[in-house]
């Protein structure tokens, strides 16, 4: 490694480890100051394990502005002390002098896509149960795992309709089972007062399957049944995790199809599933922007690069927000809607690029 890359390559990385140790520190002040009524009730275990555990979120949240701000920082100080000349009139490109940084960025993002597809879910999953509301008796209100006059399409098109369903115990009451091709007459009817799930298959107990074929009616009464036709796992009815933040895009995908299945939209979660991809490359369109944007700093000024990159971050996260949101509610496609953040600022970092390195 030549000298000059590790001289750029350690301010950046210096100034890097300070702008996310302060700016997380200052979340979290402000995040417990906000919600101190909630949390001087708890216990601090409880505090410290939710604040453990939003960590991964916050860093999802702010190494994109660190990368920034330490990119601004770094290769304006370099600028100031007219270090970038020398290494200029050395012979040295733009590209050259900030390619460190801006390999830093694309490993960052990639690490960024692998951090929010296997840390974060499971520790937005704790930090969601911790800071669920208790009700008086103990019990957390919105169970995600109860549901009363719950309708499923199972993978094999059967419907289920469950008077009430619980996932605590894999068991449904009040079951109406319904099967019929796509371009065809009913096929089978199944009403039973439970459906249970005992070790690899699902059990009726204490009803009436019907068949229908060729006009003809076959009704059997059944105190229990084995119910080998319904192959999906409990998990595949109700998962304690409703939320996508929790959710891998493994776990994702298994979603969207469950609701293709079901005919429901699968808008919200195909736009988060894109949204995880596009949004792990914000890092290295940040290490492009900051870099390039500061190679002229002795003409437009620190304190002046400092103030542009702080409006470039709010209106690119702005962007990003808003590009979500209308790919979920559908005024764009998931994953237009999912990169329109990227798609508007992204080749603002490449035009940076060129008007500094003919300079």
């Amino acid at each position: 490694m030549k000298l000059y890359t590790r001289l750029v390559l350690g301010g950046f990385l210096g100034l890097l480890t300070l702008c996310v140790s302060s700016i997380v520190m200052i979340f979290v002040v402000i995040d417990f100051v906000g919600n101190s009524k909630t949390w001087l009730a708890r216990a601090p275990k409880e505090v410290l394990g939710y604040y453990l555990d939003y960590l991964p979120h916050i860093l999802y949240l702010i190494l994109p502005i660190a990368v920034l701000l330490a990119a601004v920082f770094s290769i304006g100080n370099l600028s100031r002390h007219l270090e970038l000349v020398a290494l200029r009139s050395a012979g040295v490109s733009i590209l050259r002098i900030i390619a460190p940084i801006l390999l830093f960025g694309a490993i960052a993002s990639g690490f960024m896509y692998w951090f929010v597809d296997r840390v974060m879910p499971d520790a937005n999953h704790r930090r969601f149960e911790i800071s669920e509301p208790k009700s008086q008796d103990g019990e957390s209100g919105g169970d995600p795992l109860e549901k009363f006059n719950y309708l499923y399409t199972a993978s094999d098109g059967t419907i289920l309709y469950f008077d009430f369903y619980t996932g605590h115990r894999n068991s449904g009451q009040g079951i109406t089972v319904l099967k019929q091709p796509k371009h065809g007459d009913l096929a089978m009817r199944i009403d039973a007062r439970t459906l249970t799930w005992e070790k690899d298959h699902w059990v009726l107990r204490d009803g009436t399957r019907r068949d229908f074929s060729g006009g003809k009616l076959d009704a059997k009464a059944f105190t229990e049944m084995r119910f080998p036709e319904f192959k999906d796992a409990p998990k595949d009815l109700l998962d304690d995790r409703s939320y996508p933040e929790e959710m891998p895009v493994k776990e994702i995908d298994r979603r969207i199809a469950i609701l293709k299945r079901s005919g429901e939209s699968s808008r919200f979660l195909e736009t988060e599933k894109y949204f995880r991809f596009s949004s792990s490359l914000v890092s290295l369109f940040m290490a492009l922007i900051g870099a390039a944007m500061s190679v002229n700093t002795i003409k437009a000024g620190l304190a002046r690069n400092f103030g542009i990159a702080l409006l470039i971050t709010f209106l690119y996260y702005v962007a990003l927000r808003l590009g979500l949101v209308m790919g979920q509610n559908g005024s764009l496609s998931p994953l237009v809607g999912a990169w329109f953040g990227n798609l508007l600022f992204a080749p603002l970092g490449f035009i940076l690029l060129w008007k500094a390195a003919r300079v």
